[in-house]
Parts: structure tokens; C-alpha cells; sequence
């Protein structure tokens, strides 16, 4: 091959690759189909590495924010977004609960019964259990149950046993303090509120 040919098929290549990254070829991101999914999923992906810097109190309304954003979409776009979800949040909250179950386990007995009853009392207010309202539910309603157990399985990917161990017994000493408070126990897996 001349010399000649050979920056012609180098300069064929670099050309391809420039608009393979101008199109997002090379991002490493596989966004949804749907653009109103992958909007929000595109704005996930830019805000969730800047949540470590806010507060408790700017996280909450960037949460709140987002949860406005998507009260126009329909079930399927809901449960969509959950799933490609899941992979960042459901580790990011694993750890972000293996902290407040271990500085919760440092306290003495009265203190942690104290911050159970808070615990207790934010669900109430919320519509958890003995609030009425939808039992405290997040996550996406009316999940097929097989859908259900392949998300139960990944979420043990996503986390570790000795969280899933402090998860449980966790979960066991607020259903102990509901118990005493003559409350409903809240139900299995995650999403019970706990801390």
C-alpha cells in the first residue's frame, strides 16, 4: 500500500470516528428508545454524581423536582426508567443505609427507641403504616410478579449480604417498635422506610 492510500484510509477512519463521537456512539451510555425516558435518563446520569455534595434539604427537593418530571409519564415509561434506575440507585442507597443502620446501632437503647418513634411518627405523616393512605409504597405499582422476583434477584447483585443482613435486622427492630405501638408490621423487602 502506498503512502497515499494509507492517510487516505487514516484520515477515512478519523473521520468516522469523530462523527461516531458527535453522535454519542462512543459514550458508553445505552439510553432508552423512548425520548421522554431518555431525557430523564440523561438527567439522572448528569446529577447523580454531584449528589454526594448537597444536603439532606437540597437532595430532597432535587428529588422532589425529578418526582414532578415524571408524574406525566405512563405506567411503562415508569417502570422503564425504574429498571435502568435500579443499577445506580439501588447501591448508592445500600451504602447511604449501611451508614445510618451503623451510627443507629452506636446509640443507646433509649436513643435508638426514641429515633424508631421519629422514624414511626415521619411514616405516619407520610401514609405509612397506621397513616393510612398507600401503605407508604414506592416504586412502580402494579409490577408483574415475575418482573418482581427477576428485580428482587439483581438487587442482589447491587448490594451486599452484610447489608442485606443489616437491612433485616433492621427492618426487625421496626416492626419490634411498631409491635409495641400496636402498628402493622411493614411489609417484606426494601422500601419499608426504616431510615
Amino acid at each position: 500500500m502506498n503512502r497515499n492510500a494509507a492517510y487516505g484510509v487514516l484520515a477515512l477512519l478519523v473521520g468516522v470516528m469523530l462523527w461516531g463521537w458527535i453522535f454519542g456512539w462512543f459514550n458508553g451510555k445505552q439510553y432508552s428508545d423512548d425520548p421522554v425516558v431518555a431525557e430523564l435518563e440523561k438527567l439522572r446520569d448528569e446529577n447523580v454524581p454531584k449528589l454526594a455534595q448537597l444536603s439532606e434539604a437540597e437532595r430532597r427537593s432535587q428529588r422532589d423536582a425529578f418526582g414532578e418530571r415524571m408524574k406525566g409519564l405512563s405506567e411503562e415509561q415508569r417502570m422503564a426508567f425504574f429498571e435502568s434506575s435500579m443499577p445506580i440507585f439501588v447501591p448508592m442507597m445500600a451504602k447511604q443505609f449501611e451508614q445510618r443502620y451503623d451510627e443507629f446501632m452506636a446509640k443507646s437503647p433509649e436513643e435508638q427507641r426514641k429515633e424508631l418513634d421519629k422514624r414511626i411518627d415521619e411514616m405516619k405523616v407520610r401514609g405509612g403504616p397506621g397513616g393510612g393512605g398507600n401503605g407508604g409504597r414506592r416504586g412502580p405499582p402494579n409490577i408483574d410478579p415475575k418482573k418482581a422476583e427477576q428485580i428482587r434477584k439483581k438487587m442482589l447483585d447491587w448490594t451486599t449480604p452484610e447489608q442485606r443482613a443489616k437491612f433485616e435486622n433492621g427492618i426487625n427492630l421496626m416492626n419490634g417498635r411498631l409491635k409495641e405501638r400496636g402498628m402493622d408490621p411493614l411489609p417484606p423487602g426494601p422500601g419499608g422506610g426504616f431510615f
